[in-house]
């Protein structure tokens, strides 16, 4: 499986440069909160879809952002500044780089006699004020595989209201999938993605997964109208969207991981919606899973009892192989250094939960 290894970001949200080395298979976001774990996540996201032009309008959209001016990408941009650009870099272990630059799109007036450089870079604005309109986004990525060239591309949206233009390059292919579940994330698309685990007779192992949260569900039925639940003593089916927020949680988080093979899932807030008893269950599908289809998990939490639950499952003899899989990162604010991170392997986790150390935050 091709992991994502080492990431670095410059001028992203509240990042002005981070980088992180050192993912593994299974990698855990810590921190307190607005530290930058959502952006971390949401930076990984746009680097593995760079070739998608609706994907940044898609990240504020996952925060809540639904604006529908262009006006809204300037959240995407470090202190809110449109010269401070975006910029992305992710080395893998086949030895692949891909890089993703976020460029803002301004309106052409015609007047360019009356319009003046920023700085060093190329953008302009009118003589007459100091925001400049902008339009849209343009994506400049590339991608160097080992032995290979490196290879340029671009793509961009456009707000042209009531229009949105989308200009996706068509000689890039994308070889990469990841997919983003937020903390309050629900089973809306759960029929489709069961639907086609069931088509690669997947299905018992999400089945096996919900009877781990809810020993009552004796199988699951994807119908055209939707997701059904078989319960033991209960005479008819049961929607799944009436089953509790813990098991709709749950739903959502195993069929997304079991969905698409090779690929990359990012989940905000794990412990949303779940109660604490649920916790070794899911981590126990979750690893089950990720090993079975070869996901790569980046997956964020502030809660230390979540933390507890994994490092108790991992002692077990049959988990024991996964502690390798395992590296744990906190992100934290120094006052010398700005944003650091600082990654724990297993057993500087566990060691730091059995003598009750704090994780550096």
């Amino acid at each position: 499986m091709n992991l994502l290894q080492n990431i670095k970001i410059k001028n992203f949200r509240g990042f002005d440069n981070l980088e992180v080395n050192g993912f593994n298979q299974i990698n855990i976001l810590i921190g307190k909160n607005n530290s930058g774990k959502s952006s971390l996540l949401e930076a990984i996201f746009l680097l593995i879809g760079m070739s998608n032009p609706i994907l940044p309008d898609n990240v504020n959209r996952l925060r809540g952002l639904n604006i529908r001016t262009a006006d809204e990408f300037r959240y995407l941009f470090h202190n809110l500044r449109l010269n401070n650009k975006p910029e992305f870099e992710g080395l893998f272990t086949d030895a692949s780089c891909r890089t993703l630059k976020l460029n803002p799109i301004f309106k052409k007036t015609g007047q360019e006699a009356g319009k003046q450089k920023i700085g060093s870079d190329d953008l302009s604005i009118d003589a007459s004020t100091a925001s400049p309109n902008m339009t849209g986004l343009e994506l400049e990525f590339n991608i160097k595989q080992e032995h290979n060239q490196k290879k340029a591309f671009k793509s961009s949206i456009v707000f042209n209201l009531p229009e949105i233009i989308q200009n996706q390059n068509n000689k890039y292919k994308e070889e990469l999938h990841a997919v983003y579940i937020t903390g309050d994330s629900t089973e809306a698309n759960a029929l489709t993605r069961y639907s086609d685990i069931v088509k690669r007779k997947k299905g018992d192992i999400v089945l096996k997964a919900l009877q781990n949260i809810d020993s009552k569900i004796e199988s699951i039925h994807p119908l055209p109208d939707g997701l059904f639940f078989s319960y033991k003593d209960i005479d008819e089916l049961i929607p799944s969207n009436i089953a509790g927020d813990g098991v709709r949680k749950y739903l959502n988080i195993v069929t997304t991981i079991a969905q698409k093979e090779n690929s990359i899932v990012l989940i905000d807030e794990i412990e949303n919606g779940l109660h604490y008893s649920a916790h070794i269950s899911l981590w126990k599908s979750i690893i089950t899973i990720s090993n079975e289809f070869n996901v790569q998990l980046f997956i964020t939490t502030h809660n230390l009892e979540t933390l507890k639950c994994l490092n108790e499952l991992l002692g077990y003899k049959e988990y024991k192989d996964t502690q390798e899989k395992l590296n744990v990162f906190t992100i934290a604010h120094t006052k010398k250094s700005g944003i650091k991170t600082y990654k724990y392997s297993y057993k500087g986790l566990k060691d730091a939960i059995e003598t009750e150390t704090e994780i550096r935050q």
